[in-house]
């Protein structure tokens, strides 16, 4: 029985996470009230809050959920053989760009965004810087990886250059979360290009 009621409470949590961001894009961020998304899952106020406390609660649960998808195929990406450190990257940010945006709209994220900017002093915006921290170590993790494939020089410091290649994906993530028609592909290339002369440096 227990496992039933996870997975019903699973399934109203996602219904909610669903409606919410549908009137998140169609209504606005700010004009969405609480009530109509209670109402849009077919719930009571008082029952909504026993599985969110607020709208930014929703919108960021949508973006963790999606964000430990990416985590994960990132994980075996970088556990994967790979002919030398840059096509690793290439295949690295190609994951990051396939699974970053399969049930988080260019908008949704927009909004995330925005939410870090109006109230960097809020436990979303801390959540969120979390998670972004996590995607840095991910990418340093991937250049020691590629030091013990014996692709990196082993002198090389894999914090900063981890960091420094993570801020150049989060940067031309942020145009394309800007943009209406920048393409995912374009903003591979773009990185790509600007990571390559990195490679050129480190590589043994």
């Amino acid at each position: 029985m227990s496992g039933l009621r996870a997975r019903k409470k699973e399934a109203t949590s996602q219904r909610i996470i669903a409606e919410a961001c549908r009137m998140f894009q169609d209504t606005g961020y700010e004009e969405t009230r609480i009530e109509d998304v209670a109402a849009a899952a077919e719930l009571s106020v008082a029952t909504f809050y026993n599985y969110f406390r607020s709208k930014a609660d929703i919108l960021l649960s949508s973006v963790t959920e999606e964000t430990e998808k990416v985590i994960a195929q990132a994980d075996r990406c970088i556990a994967q053989p790979h002919a030398d450190a840059a096509s690793g990257f290439d295949a690295l940010s190609q994951v990051y760009w396939t699974y970053s945006f399969t049930s988080t709209s260019r908008q949704m994220w927009r909004i995330a965004v925005s939410q870090t900017m109006l109230d960097p002093q809020s436990e979303f915006c801390r959540k969120y810087v979390a998670l972004d921290d996590r995607l840095s170590d991910q990418v340093c993790s991937f250049i020691r990886q590629m030091q013990a494939a014996g692709h990196i020089r082993p002198e090389v410091d894999a914090g900063p250059i981890g960091a420094l290649l993570f801020n150049n994906v989060n940067m031309n993530f942020l145009a394309y979360i800007r943009s209406d028609t920048l393409t995912a592909a374009q903003v591979r290339d773009a990185v790509h290009a600007q990571s390559a002369p990195v490679f050129r440096l480190i590589a043994v």
